[in-house]
């Protein structure tokens, strides 16, 4: 054997070794996973024990323990966490791959996830399925899901038919026109993704404001808080957290930390 030889076959092993070492690092992580969320879910109802899986997952990727961390997000997002959605399309190793993020979006909406909807919509996009991407975006938007309103008209102007963007605001104005308070808040969501529609938007927003659509309020909010007004925007927050539906808290949650607004 040459000299060669006989260092390529030590660098082999050793890969072997770190490959092995990996697959029982994974292994034990998914066991711990898993007894965990046996014992959570024997003691608790759904809710708590999912919140507790997060908890979990979060004291272990505090501590250091990653492997753990990930295995345990992974099962809080199968029984439906949007907290460990966020999480794991974010992780390194998971950010990377599209066919990955999809399938952490797809199993987490057959849990029931609706606001991993719109998130699904975009990697299909951009996988080439328009088709399956406008039916998961106007699924999100009939059961309220903010994220969708913007979320769709980022996605007409990008992978949109020629003119479909523009035809898709004409409806909406006559909706609104015929007193369909629900066109409202797509409309705003649609003319803030126009060049030089920003204060039609906001026009269109605080109509639906005026009318107490919560899903108006909000993009309205992430607008004002984007234009530097603060104390206005806070307000509408406030207002959401108190009125919203679960929908609508998420987003107003979302905005309060994002801009670090009073509680």
């Amino acid at each position: 054997m040459g000299r060669g030889s006989f260092w390529s076959g030590i660098v082999d092993g050793a890969l072997w070794l770190v490959f092995v070492d990996s697959v029982r690092a994974r292994t034990r992580a998914e066991a711990y996973a898993a007894g965990y969320a046996r014992a959570v879910v024997r003691r608790a109802s759904r809710p708590r024990a999912i919140a507790a899986l997060v908890t979990e997952a979060e004291r272990n990727l505090a501590k250091g323990k990653p492997a753990i961390a990930e295995a345990l997000y992974r099962r809080a997002a199968e029984a439906g966490s949007h907290q460990a959605v966020v999480r794991l399309v974010n992780w390194p190793g998971i950010r990377e791959d599209r066919t990955a993020v999809e399938a952490v979006y797809r199993v987490a909406v057959a849990a029931g996830d609706v606001h991993s909807l719109p998130g699904l919509a975009l990697v299909r996009a951009r996988q080439g399925d328009t088709a399956e991407a406008r039916e998961l975006f106007q699924q999100a938007i009939e059961v309220g899901c903010v994220d969708a309103l913007t979320g769709y008209a980022a996605f007409l102007r990008s992978f949109g038919d020629p003119g479909e963007s523009s035809k898709e605001i004409q409806r909406c104005r006559d909706e609104m026109a015929g007193g369909e308070t629900r066109a409202v808040a797509l409309l705003g969501a649609l003319l803030l993704t126009e060049p030089d529609c920003g204060n039609e938007a906001e026009a269109v927003l605080r109509r639906g404001a005026e009318l107490l659509e919560n899903r108006s309020r909000a993009l309205l909010a992430a607008l004002l808080l984007d234009r530097g007004a603060v104390s206005e925007a806070s307000e509408l927050v406030r207002r959401l957290r108190a009125t919203g539906d679960e929908h609508v808290r998420l987003y107003a949650e979302r905005l309060a930390k994002e801009y670090a607004l009073p509680a």
